[in-house]
């Protein structure tokens, strides 16, 4: 483990916030690091640059990111990592789907797949305009942008995969690549497998060593590891893994059931 400080953070939206840290990176987008606040945890956070300043963007919703959220610039933290399977650019006209704070890992990958050239098209859906992500950010890189929210204040009114049907009656692409809520990325692997487009997901799972020893990540279904295996997976992987969509589990190993099953 490192010990690193903050160097800049960046309010992204009420509950969201970038931390950049005095510490250069050079992964694969779709990684993660282990973060660790001393007397708090360690937690599992997603990169949302894959190489420069090492950069994670955080929604406060917990004890732990509630607490980060707190932490001023400055401040340290232990950092693990970059691990697990990151995304795999595959062929030249990429659709990105992300939802809420399931973008910043499709930024990433947005940046890498411009730098190679690849044409690139995104979908960014959030409950409403406030809370859209990395829209300027895509969109100056050169990839294309379709918004959506919730409530209309932004975009097309309704969800991602609303945006996603009807952009696929008109166009196809090479690959398909999501994150965000689980259910949002079931119906994801739904619309391109009836379009016969390769996708991949990013999973997220309660992970408590990161580096594939204490098998507290591992899926029914395919006795996968989250931190190891994934937490990127191909949709053909994804079929195998029963609880996908369905629960996760908790700390204790406690099946805990998604709201919209």
């Amino acid at each position: 483990m490192r010990v690193t400080k903050i160097k800049e953070i960046i309010r992204e939206t009420e509950r969201i916030r970038t931390f950049v840290f005095e510490e250069k990176v050079d992964a694969l987008p779709g990684q993660f690091v282990m973060v660790w606040i001393p007397d708090v945890d360690e937690k599992p956070l997603s990169l949302s640059k894959h190489k420069g300043d090492l950069t994670i963007t955080v929604l406060a919703q917990g004890p732990f990111t509630n607490k980060m959220a707190e932490l001023k610039v400055g401040d340290k933290v232990g950092i693990r990592g970059p691990f697990g399977r990151g995304f795999k650019i595959i062929g030249d006209n990429l659709l990105l789907v992300g939802g809420g704070v399931g973008v910043p890992p499709l930024a990433a990958l947005a940046d890498k797949a411009v730098e190679e050239g690849k044409n690139v098209t995104a979908i960014v859906g959030a409950i409403t305009a406030s809370e859209l992500l990395f829209v300027d950010r895509l969109e100056n890189i050169g990839a294309r942008v379709l918004t959506c929210t919730d409530d209309g204040t932004a975009g097309k009114k309704g969800f991602t995969t609303d945006l996603l049907r009807d952009l696929l009656q008109k166009e196809t692409f090479d690959s398909c690549y999501t994150c965000g809520p689980e259910i949002m990325m079931v119906k994801v692997l739904e619309q391109t497998k009836a379009k016969g487009i390769p996708t991949q997901v990013s999973m997220e799972r309660y992970v408590k060593c990161g580096i594939g020893i204490c098998g507290h990540c591992i899926v029914d279904g395919t006795g996968q590891r989250v931190c190891k295996e994934g937490p990127v997976f191909r949709d053909i992987e994804v079929e195998k893994i029963t609880e996908f969509g369905k629960y996760r589990r908790d700390a204790s190993g406690t099946k805990v059931y998604f709201r919209n099953r």
